[in-house]
C-alpha cells in the first residue's frame, strides 16, 4: 500500500513521520505535511484497514493551534486516561497534546510542555515499563547521538531527567517496542550514512544499555516491491503495534509491518522533497 499525498494546503508536497495505532475499529494515523508556504504542521486520517488510509479523509489538526508542529507519536495513558500526542514544535521544542477521544481531530488540547531543556532538537519518542516513561530524541547539534530521559509514572508527564547519550552515531526518528514473543526491547533507528535507513538495536530494558542486532536492518538493499516501486529510502516511520497504550508492544520484531516515509530522491529542496507513506514488512 502506497500512501498517495493529494495535493492540499497542508500537505501539497508530502506526507511523513506516520504514527500509527488501532483502536476502536480504525488504524488512526497521525502525520506531518510539508505546505506549499513552507511550513510543517500535522494532520490526522483513519480507516478501518491499511488499504483504505490512502483514499481517507485528512484532517488538519488546527486545534492545537501552531504555525509548526510535526514528527508526532500518539498513545493511551492508561494511568491519565487520556490518548497523549507527543510532537516537536516552534513554542516549547518538545510538546504534548491530550484528548479522551482519539476519533475526533477537533478534540486535542495544546500545545503544552514537558518541562525539559538541554540537548533539544527533534523526533521526541516515549515508552513506558511498569515504573518509568523515557524519553528519546535527536539533538540539533549534528553530534550523531540518541538522547534518553527519564520520570516516573507518578510524574509523568513532567519531572524529567537530565538528558544523557543513549546510543552514538547515528542519525533520528528512534522509536523502541517492547515485543511479547521474547519479552526484549527493540529500537529502531534511521540511520543516513547510506541513502535513509533503519537500524535495529535490543535491549532487556525500556531505557537500555542498547545491543545493536544490525546496522542496515530495513534498508533499499533488502526491500523488494509487489507492485510499482516507490522508495530507495526507509525513512521516518512506526511499527504497527499489537496494542494501544504506553507501553508499545509488538507481537513480534521477526514479523512486523512497519508504515515508513519514502521517496526516490533526496535531491532539491528539504521541503519540497516528495515523501510518500507506504508499508513494509519483514515477512512473507
Amino acid at each position: 500500500m502506497v500512501y498517495n499525498s493529494s495535493l492540499k494546503i497542508y500537505d501539497f508536497y508530502g506526507a511523513k513521520d506516520p504514527t500509527i495505532v488501532y483502536y476502536g475499529g480504525k488504524y488512526h494515523v497521525f502525520y506531518t505535511g510539508a505546505n506549499q508556504s513552507g511550513g510543517w504542521q500535522m494532520l490526522y486520517t483513519s480507516a478501518s484497514t491499511i488499504s483504505g488510509l490512502k483514499t481517507a479523509k485528512r484532517t488538519y489538526l488546527s486545534k492545537i493551534g501552531e504555525s509548526y508542529f510535526c514528527a508526532p507519536q500518539v498513545f493511551y495513558y492508561e494511568p491519565h486516561g487520556l490518548w497523549y500526542l507527543v510532537y516537536q514544535d516552534g513554542t516549547y521544542g518538545a510538546a504534548y497534546a491530550t484528548t479522551k477521544n482519539i476519533a475526533d481531530p477537533t478534540s486535542w488540547s495544546g500545545p503544552k510542555s514537558f518541562g525539559i531543556s538541554g540537548n533539544m532538537g527533534w523526533d521526541y519518542y516515549i515508552v513506558c515499563d511498569d515504573t518509568n516513561a523515557y524519553m528519546y530524541n535527536t539533538p540539533s547539534d549534528g553530534s550523531g547521538n540518541l538522547y534518553i530521559r527519564k520520570t516516573s509514572l507518578s510524574n509523568f508527564p513532567r519531572g524529567w531527567s537530565k538528558p544523557s547519550v543513549s546510543i552514538k552515531n547515528t542519525f533520528e526518528g528512534a522509536h523502541v517496542y517492547k515485543a511479547k514473543a521474547d519479552g526484549k526491547y527493540y529500537l529502531i533507528v534511521e540511520d543516513s550514512k547510506d541513502g535513509r535507513y533503519y537500524e535495529l538495536w535490543t535491549s532487556t530494558s525500556a531505557g537500555g544499555p542498547w545491543t545493536q542486532v544490525a546496522e542496515k536492518w530495513a534498508h533499499r538493499g533488502n526491500l523488494s516491491y509487489n507492485s510499482t516501486k516507490w522508495t530507495t529510502n526507509v525513512s521516518h516511520g512506526e511499527l504497527i503495534r499489537s496494542g494501544y497504550n504506553q507501553k508499545l508492544e509488538i507481537n513480534d520484531i521477526n514479523k512486523v509491518d512497519f508504515l515508513i516515509q519514502g521517496t526516490l530522491s533526496l535531491s532539491g529542496e528539504y521541503q519540497k522533497l516528495r515523501w510518500d507513506l507506504g508499508m513494509i514488512r519483514n515477512y512473507k
